[in-house]
């Protein structure tokens, strides 16, 4: 959905409805206007560590969704365009090219703004993986594509789409769209739970050793007396020598 509309020429590949290409472009204005389908990148960032995906919040002077928390980034199939550009152009970080998961492809068809935008576009959705959170200080807004930047927790985000929050983009999660988050949920579902079973072989193993040390502590005890008796025997006979 988020798209880059800085530069008013821009030129849209157009397609069939079944995607495949025409051979014609055609003003980005003229795209919407007409209804034509074409085709965009979307990306997510996923910080693994703390289950949160990027969102991006598009600039009030964006004709489509402003004002509105959207996806990580985002842009339009102006020519044959590597999935890191978005990330570059909007937000000013790069990422290399091997880092981008394409996931699936999704038809995205709407009509917005009282019938003026009519989008008919198929998105690349690529996924982004990334051990902790980047840092939110290492990202240059694009003013005219990004107002701001925060991390969400996913499942908070699953459900705001779910109640038609205002705040945010709409995505059909009960859709084609809903791949997104049932690939992440039974992805890192595997994960916690490996982790979670870790963690309670490291706890039962701690009880193991904290009953064994209880156990063997009276031994302990017992012995200490034992070698102070022999200590104390063993002094006396020195002394009356």
């Amino acid at each position: 959905m988020a798209e880059t509309e800085h530069h008013r020429e821009e030129f849209l590949n157009v397609l069939t409805k079944s995607g495949e290409k025409t051979g014609v472009a055609k003003p980005r204005g003229l795209v919407h206007q007409d209804g034509d389908y074409h085709r965009a990148v979307h990306v997510w960032i996923y910080a693994e560590s703390t289950g949160e995906l990027f969102l991006q919040k598009r600039s009030d002077c964006k004709d489509s969704w402003p004002g509105q928390w959207d996806i990580s980034s985002a842009a339009i199939f102006l020519l044959e365009i590597p999935p890191s550009y978005p990330q570059e152009e909007e937000l000013g970080i790069k990422l290399p090219n091997d880092a981008f998961e394409i996931l699936f492809v999704y038809l995205q068809e709407c009509v917005i703004n009282n019938g003026s935008f009519i989008n008919n576009e198929y998105n690349d959705v690529y996924f982004v993986t990334t051990l902790a959170p980047i840092p939110l200080y290492a990202f240059t807004l694009q003013e005219s594509e990004v107002s701001a930047v925060k991390y969400m927790s996913c499942a908070e985000y699953k459900t705001c789409l779910a109640e038609g929050d205002e705040q945010y983009v709409p995505y059909e999660i009960d859709g084609s769209y809903g791949q997104l988050f049932t690939i992440i949920e039974n992805r890192y579902k595997e994960n916690i739970e490996s982790r979670s079973l870790s963690l309670q072989k490291q706890i039962q193993r701690y009880n193991v050793n904290y009953w064994m040390f209880l156990l063997i502590l009276p031994l302990f005890s017992q012995l200490q007396t034992v070698c102070w008796k022999v200590f104390l025997r063993v002094m006396k006979e020195v002394v009356n020598k």
